[in-house]
């Protein structure tokens, strides 16, 4: 009988799933770390936005309160008084209600 071809046969399967086992080890820590890679930076990335979400709020009051000083020097340059008689109206869920500054 022929038992060097068999062997041979053998060792290079044996040889072959060991290589392929180290392989799907290699791959699976290369995809686990990426995996947590990618988590960081999404969380870098959320905070990041967060921050940049406040600096735009905080841009956006210093631009309101810019457009109301703009607003109330160019009232006052065409002849505009303030009015200190206010008339606020609130709407109830049936009628509206008219509520004065003394209340």
């Amino acid at each position: 009988m022929n038992t060097k071809p068999l062997h041979f046969n053998n060792h290079l399967i044996t040889t072959m799933c060991i290589g392929l086992f180290v392989f799907a080890v290699v791959a699976y820590m290369y995809f686990l770390s990426l995996s947590v890679v990618h988590v960081v930076m999404r969380k870098e990335a959320s905070q990041q936005i967060g921050h940049l979400r406040s600096e735009i709020a905080s841009l956006e009051a210093t631009y309101i309160e810019a457009k109301h000083q703009i607003s109330a020097r160019v009232a006052s340059l065409d002849g505009f008084n303030q009015n200190q008689n206010k008339i606020f109206i609130s709407k109830s869920d049936q009628s509206l209600v008219l509520r004065t500054t003394a209340e």
